[in-house]
């Protein structure tokens, strides 16, 4: 794993270029983040309705098919500017479409903070999948494999480029995909879109990475639960998607695990 190893020398290499060229290329990976989260909602819209991501190739309002001009189209500023609603037809666009661009933007820029560029594109991939499930699986209750696959990719290739071993990586994912499949197998308590996530996770954290995101996904997944279980938006009988936390446990993971386990350890 040792991705925060890279964290520390980029971080003083960007500051003996200056904080300007520090933020300088936070900027860019966040713009291109927006840019690439405008993308990814045409992903996270289409491949649940089966519908060909070139085909028809400009956007299109869900509520009345128009089709979107490119200046209604700029990531964040054109739902601002239209107030959240379709020119065309006037009906309201999801909150889920700027809060895709954001996500993704934001989690750009901390891999361009954090990282070296290569790192940083490694990092761009994992978010994009990510954001990706997370809203897919929200939506259907299901992950898309393709998703699962660009992790387990992106993973090995960063762990081969860094020296890792990554053989113990590829050990570790189907170690913990065994471990995944058995307990959904026995509990029922996961689907086997979180099982293959898992066990891509395996890969790209390694051991106690994955282990520190399964933690932060059960914490931050059962806040969620009796939260919502409080509020009476879901009962002891719905089913609640795991997949958005493992997401969210494997972003955080990658920048704090390193750090959370040396604290552990007293060094």
């Amino acid at each position: 794993m040792a991705l925060l190893r890279k964290t520390q020398s980029h971080l003083r290499s960007s500051h003996r270029g200056g904080k300007g060229c520090l933020w300088l290329n936070a900027v860019i990976w966040f713009v291109l983040g927006l840019v690439v989260g405008s993308f990814l909602n045409v992903v996270i819209y289409r491949i649940p309705r089966k519908i060909k991501l070139h085909d028809p190739s400009r956007s299109f309002c869900p509520h009345c098919g128009a089709t979107i001009a490119w200046y209604d189209n700029i990531p964040l500023l054109s739902y601002l500017i239209l107030k959240g609603r379709c020119r065309n037809c006037g009906d309201p666009i999801s909150p889920g479409y700027p809060l895709v661009e954001l996500l993704t933007a934001l989690g750009f820029m901390a891999g361009g903070l954090v990282f070296d560029t290569l790192g940083a594109l490694f990092n761009a991939l994992v978010v994009a999948s990510l954001v990706v499930l997370t809203f897919i699986d929200l939506e259907t209750l299901t992950i898309p494999d393709t998703s699962v696959i660009i992790v387990l990719i992106a993973g090995l290739m960063w762990n081969v480029l860094k020296g890792e071993p990554w053989y113990l990586h590829l050990l570790t994912g189907a170690v913990v995909l065994v471990l995944a499949y058995l307990l959904a197998f026995f509990s029922k308590g996961l689907g086997m879109g979180d099982v293959k996530l898992l066990g891509a996770m395996g890969v790209l954290l390694g051991a106690y990475g994955t282990l520190f995101a399964v933690l932060v996904a059960s914490i931050v997944g059962s806040i969620v639960a009796l939260y919502l279980l409080a509020r009476k938006r879901v009962n002891m009988k719905t089913k609640i998607p795991f997949g958005p936390f493992l997401a969210l446990g494997t972003f955080v993971s990658l920048y704090l695990s390193e750090r959370f386990f040396a604290l552990l350890g007293g060094s």
